[in-house]
């Protein structure tokens, strides 16, 4: 038997930007009700055999210590505006995140381990995949086109939310929810997010 899975990020929500999104979300994302968590995933979905899931989530912890060795290691993670992903007939409106050196590297080591636990090829988390907020859902240009105007203008001072941990999701009845907490951030200062990286 296969479960679907991905690596992800998730962030403290008690925070003014976090609380923008999910204000944006609650009037464009559908999948709010059933995903009400911010998160953004890290290594794109991957199915493997349930009993590989707990050497997986060994082998991934191990991984993450490896890159954030320090208690008490905080993160935050900059954006830099909004942008369209479509896919067949589905539009996705994101965030755009900035780009991390460690979270980079880290994502792609990462992305190789869930790699050797898939046995068949088409269910391997693809490289290629780069990870974005998504904060809105569409299947109609022209609500996606309004919705993109809007974007705009209530994110055009693109900021930064912290990174409350590196977790992996698994899917049930076609819902996300967090299957374990792989490493946790400390939390920042508001004050002190609008540097992206590590304080």
């Amino acid at each position: 038997m296969l479960t679907k899975l991905f690596v992800g990020l998730t962030f403290f929500e008690d925070n003014h930007f976090a609380k923008k999104i999910q204000s944006f979300r609650g009037r464009y994302d559908e999948k709010l009700l059933t995903n009400p968590t911010v998160f953004m995933p890290i290594v794109a979905p991957f199915e493997i055999p349930v009993t590989a899931l707990a050497s997986l989530e060994d082998e991934i912890v191990e991984e993450v210590d490896a890159f954030f060795p320090g208690v008490g290691d905080s993160l935050t993670l900059g954006f830099t505006g909004v942008d369209v992903y479509t896919r067949a007939r589905k539009m996705t409106l994101y965030l755009h995140p900035q780009e991390l050196t460690d979270l980079s590297h880290c994502a792609e080591a990462l992305t190789q381990i869930c790699r050797e636990h898939v046995e068949l090829r088409e269910h391997r988390p693809s490289e290629k995949d780069k990870g974005f907020l998504t904060i809105g859902r569409f299947t109609d240009p022209v609500a996606l086109t309004d919705a993109i105007t809007v974007a705009q203008r209530e994110f055009q001072d693109c900021t930064a939310l912290p990174v409350k941990g590196i977790c992996l999701f698994q899917k049930h009845n076609g819902v996300w929810f967090q299957q374990a907490d792989l490493y946790r951030f400390e939390q920042v200062d508001e004050s002190s997010m609008y540097a992206p990286g590590k304080p």
